[in-house]
């Protein structure tokens, strides 16, 4: 919620300052009799804009979140998960905000289950790359 805020508030403070701008860019030698130009000439870039913001900042954030959701949603128990920071846990038992997990043998845990980054899946590459002999002389 808060970059949505800051975001908000430094496009009013542009908004605010760009009507200045384009008030003090007006051509000081236009003729007096010519008529004004349109009202949506002087708010299109603003529009454009806002269009931008939405299109480029709010709009793949909300698609990410939403993807993020779903997968925090289809964790269930024996799901190898990763953390935000980095650890690598077996989830246990699986409440709507907590996640018990178990990092070894020894240590469990639980951690709130928007600490969990994604789920953790062996690619093929890694799973070759265990069951390649060693050599050793």
């Amino acid at each position: 919620m808060k970059p949505i805020k800051i975001l908000f508030a430094s496009f009013c403070y542009w908004l605010a300052l760009s009507t200045q701008v384009w008030a003090m860019a007006a051509r000081p030698n236009m003729d007096p009799n010519a008529p004004p130009p349109p009202a949506w000439m002087s708010w299109f870039p603003v529009v454009f804009m806002v269009a931008v913001f939405y299109f480029l900042l709010i709009r793949p954030q909300m698609k990410q979140r939403k993807e993020h959701q779903v997968m925090l949603d289809s964790i269930k128990k024996g799901d190898r998960i990763v953390t935000q920071g980095g650890l690598i846990a077996t989830v246990l038992n699986v409440s709507p905000s907590i996640v018990d997990i178990k990092i070894n043998e020894e240590t469990k845990a639980q951690i709130k289950r928007s600490a969990v980054a994604e789920i953790f899946r062996d690619t093929p590459k890694e799973k070759e790359a265990d069951k390649t002999p060693v050599l050793v002389k």
